[in-house]
């Protein structure tokens, strides 16, 4: 199996997981820390769905070997938005959810209000994210599975 598939195949597991604790698990359990988990996942697909997109090009001779660090890699998936229909919304929630989910492990303190997960940093501030938000994000990222599929099956 080549790299791409196997980056494709992670891509879609996280997305269905994110999917089954967003939609099936929440709902049971109710216990908003599992928000943090579905985004997590969602992050983890999204950033998947790039990678199998760039070892694809990368297999077939269009693009260098790549560094290992998300920055160079994002960079270089950035110039392939035109040529394969990747919507800006896509990359602007894979940059957003990769920061958050980053500015997570230096938070201070961590706690629900009001059906919103909220984070407090040292310098007080904060940001929260809500169920209806993971849902939002869960739109992208199906669009962005479906798109990444396209290219691997198509060209």
């Amino acid at each position: 199996m080549e790299l791409h598939e196997n980056y494709y195949k992670k891509a879609v597991s996280s997305f269905k997981t994110a999917d089954h604790l967003t939609y099936v698990t929440f709902p049971v359990v109710n216990d908003y820390k599992i928000i943090l988990t579905a985004l997590e996942n969602l992050s983890n697909a999204l950033i998947n769905g790039m990678n199998a997109v760039l070892e694809y090009e990368r297999l077939y001779k269009r693009v260098m070997p790549l560094a290992d660090n998300f920055n160079s890699r994002f960079e270089v998936f950035k110039r392939m938005f035109e040529k394969y229909g990747f919507s800006n919304d896509e990359a602007m929630l894979m940059m957003e959810l990769k920061k958050f989910l980053e500015e997570r492990k230096n938070a201070s303190l961590e706690f629900t209000r009001s059906n919103r997960v909220v984070i407090c940093y040292d310098n007080y501030k904060t940001k929260s994210v809500s169920l209806d938000d993971v849902k939002k994000y869960l739109s992208i990222t199906k669009s962005f599975i479906f798109k990444v599929n396209k290219v691997l099956k198509n060209a």
